[in-house]
């Protein structure tokens, strides 16, 4: 990786980055030619178990998943920690787990149950919030590499509250900083102008990357994109299957029989090819 996250931060306005599954995901984010990719709990979640976001995936979910699609993607890699699995001491276990995996940087959050049920998760008490940031912080082995602090607690607290703790967890060492919720104009206008290191944020319906930029967000997180997506295609194509016993109508959109070697010169066959006929595997 040619640039570290700060400056591709630094020279995007805003970073865009989409979440990434499975090979696929970060072979198609390559081919595209993004310069960031995130991982997630929420994707990471679905595609592995066809499980809810609720705490299910533990720190080696995350860490086999940086492991593996890093090298494919090849950019930053943008980790979603939950909250760090446990106290300070996990949290710095957790960092330096996912750091030596590959990743970029990772977001710690401050609640403790009930995100994606309902909208007032339970949130720990600041201070032992701003402890995990700076475990966080210490554990680190990179200076490159970057602690996110993220709150969860508009729903709970209300948008001034949520800027107090994010402005606590800078003050702690967080490298940058991530408001959970829907945007609040005044929340987030006082959040850029107070605020120090990059601003995080995930997508809202009906909101472009450049909208969310005049929010003061930095670094725009795709989180459901990618599955959602996968799910919609495969839903339409199983569907067709199943009712019409064939998938002959769905071959020209699909590439037809040329589309499986297109689908293989994706995969790289290309240079496995010229590396078997340096080692005599084949034919000349």
């Amino acid at each position: 990786m040619s640039s570290t996250l700060n400056q591709l931060i630094a020279t995007h306005h805003p970073l865009i980055a989409p979440s990434i599954y499975d090979g696929i995901s970060a072979g198609v984010l390559r081919d595209v030619g993004f310069s960031a990719a995130y991982v997630g709990s929420y994707a990471t979640g679905a595609t592995k178990y066809a499980v809810p976001d609720i705490g299910y995936i533990g720190l080696e979910d995350m860490a086999d998943q940086v492991r593996r699609l890093g090298p494919v993607a090849g950019v930053p890699l943008i980790v979603d920690a939950e909250g760090g699995w446990g106290n300070p001491l996990h949290v710095a276990r957790t960092v330096r787990t996912l750091e030596r995996a590959g990743a970029a940087a990772v977001h710690i959050e401050d609640h403790e149950f009930g995100k994606h049920i309902t909208a007032q998760p339970r949130i720990i008490p600041v201070t032992a919030a701003i402890d995990k940031i700076k475990a966080a912080v210490d554990a680190r082995e990179s200076d490159d590499f970057l602690i996110i602090a993220r709150t969860d607690s508009p729903g709970t607290e209300g948008p001034e509250a949520a800027v107090d703790r994010l402005l606590a967890y800078q003050e702690a060492g967080a490298d940058g900083l991530f408001y959970a919720g829907a945007p609040d104009l005044a929340a987030q206008t006082r959040l850029k102008s107070e605020s120090t290191v990059p601003i995080f944020g995930v997508d809202f319906p009906s909101q472009s990357a450049a909208d969310l930029t005049q929010l003061g967000i930095d670094v725009v997180l795709y989180y459901g994109l990618s599955h959602q997506a996968a799910k919609a295609a495969l839903l339409r194509v199983f569907t067709v299957l199943a009712t019409e016993g064939s998938a002959v109508s769905l071959e020209e959109e699909l590439g037809g029989i040329p589309g499986l070697i297109g689908f293989d010169d994706f995969l790289g066959i290309g240079a496995v090819r010229e590396k078997a006929h340096q080692y005599g595997l084949l034919a000349q």
